[in-house]
C-alpha cells in the first residue's frame, strides 16, 4: 500500500512537471492564435541572425512580449540557444513584440549576465573576452 501511494504521488509530480515544461517549449517561430497579445503581432515573420563572435561558447535565449493563451494563462514565446565560437543561427518571429518591434535577448551562465531589448532588422552580434584576472565578459549589440 505504501508503494502504491508513493507511485501515485510520483505520477502526479511528473504530470505537473511535464505540463510546466511544455509551456517553455521553444515556440518562437509559431504565430500566436490569441488576439490578446500585449504587443504588436505581424502577418509575416520577421527574421534575424544571432552571431557569436566571442571566443567561447555562449548560452542565451530570445523572448517575445507576453500574450494570453486561450485558457487565460499569461505566457510568451521563448527560444534557447547554445552557440560555439563563431556559430550563428537565424531566428524568426511574428511577435508579439515589445515597443518598436523589439524582442528580448538574454545571455546567461547559470544566471542572466546580459539582457537587452533589440530590434530584429539586422544581425545581433554577441561579443566576449577573457579577463586577465580570470572569467569572461560577454555582451551583444542591441539594435
Amino acid at each position: 500500500m505504501k508503494h502504491f501511494v508513493l507511485l501515485n504521488l510520483l505520477l502526479v509530480f511528473l504530470t505537473l512537471a511535464c505540463s510546466a515544461l511544455a509551456q517553455d517549449d521553444p515556440l518562437l517561430v509559431t504565430k500566436p492564435t490569441t488576439p490578446q497579445a500585449f504587443g504588436e503581432v505581424i502577418s509575416e515573420a520577421q527574421c534575424f541572425n544571432v552571431i557569436n563572435k566571442a571566443p567561447y561558447t555562449v548560452f542565451g535565449s530570445i523572448h517575445t512580449n507576453f500574450f494570453l493563451r486561450d485558457d487565460g494563462i499569461k505566457t510568451r514565446h521563448k527560444s534557447n540557444f547554445r552557440f560555439a565560437a563563431e556559430e550563428r543561427a537565424e531566428f524568426c518571429t511574428y511577435g508579439p513584440f515589445y515597443d518598436d518591434q523589439k524582442v528580448e535577448l538574454v545571455l546567461k551562465t547559470l544566471i542572466p549576465i546580459f539582457k537587452c531589448k533589440t530590434r530584429t532588422e539586422g544581425d545581433i552580434i554577441i561579443y566576449g573576452r577573457r579577463k586577465s584576472e580570470g572569467g569572461t565578459e560577454t555582451w551583444a549589440t542591441c539594435l
